[in-house]
């Protein structure tokens, strides 16, 4: 069960993984421990992008999912990662950072895995966040629009993690060295949102 009094954004939609650009992102920072505690910043115009404005916006919500990760060991562990490796970690970081994202993972998607439903569309995030407003106030403003807009960014993402393919839910390759770290952090939570079996857990 998870907490409700934990207040839920949906500000997440400025982009997927964003894989690409957190790699240029991440590879400007000279001292990880530094740019967590806030005295490195990066400039905006290292991601690649071509609008100044999609820059900002685009720093301001990769900076968000790095602070959420909070982990200088793990930041270091992304850019020597193979795609699927940095993919987990970017995930992981989401997950951190947007809890209902967590939640949606943890609540609804275990659940039709265990369940053997492996079909995986919009709908499901929606109906997600509809049942969720009843127990989160903040999410009784959110237009009918932004709820499709949100649905389609967790299936992008999921999409590019490897765990969606053609809406069927499926395992993701596992990286034992970021996985290892992660747990190392306390969120052995990350393990379930995944879809691991007891006996991969066990494995790590």
């Amino acid at each position: 069960m998870v907490d409700d009094k934990i207040k839920y954004s949906t500000a997440f939609t400025a982009g997927a993984l964003l894989l690409r650009e957190t790699e240029a992102f991440v590879a400007e920072i000279k001292d990880y421990d530094a740019f967590l505690d806030g005295s490195e910043n990066i400039d905006f115009s290292v991601i690649p992008v071509n609008a100044e404005s999609s820059k900002k916006r685009l720093k301001h919500e990769i900076e968000k999912r790095l602070f959420a990760i909070n982990n200088g060991n793990l930041l270091n562990q992304f850019l020597t990662s193979d795609k699927s490796g940095k993919n987990t970690i970017l995930f992981y970081g989401i997950c951190k950072c947007y809890p209902i994202i967590r939640h949606f993972m943890l609540e609804g998607v275990l659940n039709k895995w265990k369940n053997l439903d492996f079909e995986l569309e919009i709908n499901d995030f929606s109906n997600f966040i509809y049942r969720k407003m009843d127990f989160h106030p903040e999410l009784a403003k959110i237009t009918d629009k932004t709820v499709y807009k949100c649905g389609q960014v967790v299936l992008k993402m999921l999409k590019d993690l490897g765990m969606l393919n053609k809406n069927k839910l499926q395992k993701i390759a596992i990286n034992n060295a970021v996985l290892g770290n992660i747990i190392s952090t306390g969120d052995s939570w990350f393990l379930d949102v995944i879809l691991l079996s007891e006996s991969e857990k066990q494995g790590i």
